[in-house]
C-alpha cells in the first residue's frame, strides 16, 4: 500500500496567466492497494457524490493511474487494485482539484508500481490529461512555481521563493464554474498596452513576493488578460477587489478561472480581508466559505508506504 498527498493549488496568480501557480495547504490524499481482482475505487469529501456517481474508469485518477501503468507496461489484470480517495479540496471552483486528482494518480502509481520517473516525465503525461501547467508544476513542486515551455515544447520551471508568514485568503463561493467555458470568455487578441500592463505586474509580484515587500502587493496582483472577461460571470467581485485594493493590505485575484477568489497578505490580516470578501459576496446574494491557508512547500509527498 502507498499513501500520497496532494496540495490545492490556485493558479493564473494575479497578473502570472498561464503560468504562475501556488500550492496550498489543502489536500487531496489517495491510497493505492493491490486485491486480488478487479479495480475499486472510493471517494471521499469534496466531490463524493459528483464522483461515485461515474465509472470507476472515467474517474481521473484512474486515468492518470493508467497513464503510468501503460508506460511501464504493466497489466492490472494480472493483480487488481483498490484507489482510496479523501479530498479536502473544492470541485469547480478554481484549486486545482483536476490537477490533484491527475498528479497523485501519476506519483501514486509511480512509487507503487517502482517505474522510475523524473518530474519532467510525470509533468508531460499530467499535461496529457491537464492542459494547465500553472496548475499541475506547483502540485507536484510545491510552493509557487513559474512554469513555461521551451521552443522544443518540453515543460520547464522555476521555484519562486515566498515569505514564510505569507498567507492565503480563500472565498470559496457556492457555485462552480466551467474552466472551459471561461475559456471561451477570453479575447484572442489583447492591446500592446495590456501586455505591458501585465508584464510589469508580473515582475512586481516576483519581486514583491521574494522581498516580503508587502505594500504593493494591491498593485501587483493586478490584470488585464483574464479577470476583466470573467468578472461577469461572479457577482460582487469587482466591490471586493476595489475594497480590497484601498486596504493597502493584500493583493487579491481570481483563484484559476474562478469563481473562487484568493488575497495574499501578511499573517495577521487575515481577518480583516475575509470579513471584506464575505461580504462582498453576501452583498450580492453570493454565500461563501473563508479559508486561510498556508504555502505548501513539500509538493505531491508519500507519506505512507509498505
Amino acid at each position: 500500500m502507498i499513501k500520497i498527498r496532494v496540495p490545492a493549488t490556485t493558479a493564473n496568480l494575479g497578473p502570472g496567466f498561464d503560468c504562475l501557480g501556488l500550492a496550498l495547504k489543502l489536500y487531496l490524499n489517495l491510497e493505492i492497494e493491490e486485491i486480488e481482482e478487479g479495480l475499486d475505487v472510493e471517494y471521499r469529501g469534496e466531490g463524493a457524490e459528483k464522483f461515485s456517481a461515474k465509472k470507476k474508469e472515467d474517474t481521473l485518477t484512474w486515468k492518470s493511474i493508467n497513464l503510468v501503468l501503460k508506460r511501464a507496461h504493466k497489466d492490472i489484470h494480472k493483480k487488481g487494485l483498490k484507489i482510496r480517495v479523501f479530498n479536502e479540496i473544492p470541485i469547480a471552483r478554481g484549486l486545482g482539484s483536476s490537477a490533484s486528482a491527475i498528479i497523485g494518480g501519476i506519483v501514486g502509481a509511480a512509487r507503487f508500481y517502482k517505474v522510475d520517473l523524473t518530474n519532467q516525465e510525470m509533468l508531460e503525461l499530467a499535461l496529457t490529461l491537464e492542459g494547465h501547467m500553472d496548475n499541475i508544476t506547483p502540485a507536484l513542486i510545491g510552493g509557487l512555481t513559474l512554469a513555461y515551455k521551451t521552443d522544443q515544447e518540453e515543460i520547464k520551471w522555476t521555484r519562486i521563493k515566498t515569505p514564510l508568514d505569507l498567507r492565503v485568503v480563500v472565498a470559496i463561493p457556492e457555485f462552480t464554474l466551467n474552466t472551459k467555458e471561461m475559456r471561451k470568455a477570453l479575447p484572442q487578441k489583447v492591446t500592446l498596452s495590456e501586455a505591458v500592463f501585465n508584464l510589469n505586474r508580473s515582475a512586481l509580484l516576483v519581486n514583491a513576493l521574494q522581498n516580503s515587500d508587502w505594500e504593493v502587493l494591491a498593485e501587483a496582483m493586478e490584470d488585464r488578460l483574464h479577470q476583466p472577461y470573467r468578472a461577469p460571470f461572479i457577482p460582487g467581485i469587482e466591490d471586493m477587489f476595489s475594497k480590497i485594493k484601498k486596504t493597502g493590505l493584500a493583493g487579491v485575484a481570481l483563484s484559476g478561472s474562478g469563481p473562487s477568489v484568493v488575497s495574499l497578505t501578511k499573517k495577521g490580516r487575515e481577518e480583516t480581508i475575509g470579513k471584506i470578501m464575505k461580504d462582498a459576496f453576501l452583498n450580492a446574494g453570493i454565500t461563501c466559505r473563508i479559508l486561510v491557508l498556508e504555502v505548501d512547500l513539500d509538493g505531491t509527498k508519500t507519506v505512507y508506504s509498505i
